[in-house]
C-alpha cells in the first residue's frame, strides 16, 4: 500500500517536479498550492511537505496546525526563506531542508521520515529522526498554485 504524502507549495513547477520523484519512489502524492488548499483536504497524511513562505499564510503555523490535529503524522520543512527567525520557528515543529540543498538531501530527509514513521507504527515509540502544466497520473493537485513560473519558463 503507498504511503500519502501532502505536499503544500506555491510555485507549480518545482510541486510538479518534486511530486514526480515522489511518485516514482512509489508515494501517493497529494498537491496544494496554498494553506487554504491544504487545509480543504479531506483524510489523512503520513508526512507533511511544507514551505514556509506561501501566498495566503505561513507554511509552519499550517504544519504545526495539522500535527496538531492528526492530519499529517511527521512534517518536513522544504523552503528557501533567509529569514533566521521563519527558521528558528520551523525548526521546533520540524526538520528543514534548504531549497538551495536540492532534492537529493530533502528526500535523504524524507526517506528518513518515513522510516521512522514506520517504526513508530510498528511500536517503537521512541522512533524519530534527525538530520542536520497538469500534474503527472497518480498525482492529486487542489490548485492555488503560483504559475508564474511555468509562464518564466515558456518565455525564455
Amino acid at each position: 500500500m503507498s504511503q500519502r504524502l501532502l505536499l503544500v507549495e506555491d510555485e507549480a513547477a518545482l510541486s510538479r517536479a518534486l511530486a514526480r520523484l515522489l511518485l516514482r519512489r512509489g508515494y501517493e502524492v497529494v498537491l496544494a498550492g496554498s494553506t487554504a488548499a491544504a487545509r480543504s483536504l479531506s483524510g489523512t497524511f503520513t508526512l507533511g511537505i511544507f514551505d514556509i513562505d506561501l501566498p495566503d499564510g505561513d507554511g509552519v503555523a499550517l504544519a504545526n496546525e495539522l500535527l496538531q490535529a492528526g492530519v499529517v503524522a511527521r512534517a518536513v520543512f522544504f523552503s528557501g526563506t533567509r529569514e533566521p527567525e521563519q527558521h528558528r520557528r520551523a525548526e521546533k515543529v520540524a526538520t528543514l531542508v534548504d531549497k538551495g540543498d536540492g532534492f537529493a538531501q530533502l528526500m535523504a530527509t524524507i526517506e528518513r521520515a518515513m522510516e521512522a514513521q514506520r517504526a513508530r507504527v510498528a511500536g517503537d515509540d521512541d522512533a524519530s529522526f534527525e538530520t542536520n502544466g497538469p500534474p503527472p497520473s497518480g498525482i492529486r493537485d487542489n490548485g492555488d498554485h503560483d504559475d508564474d513560473a511555468d509562464r518564466d519558463e515558456e518565455e525564455d
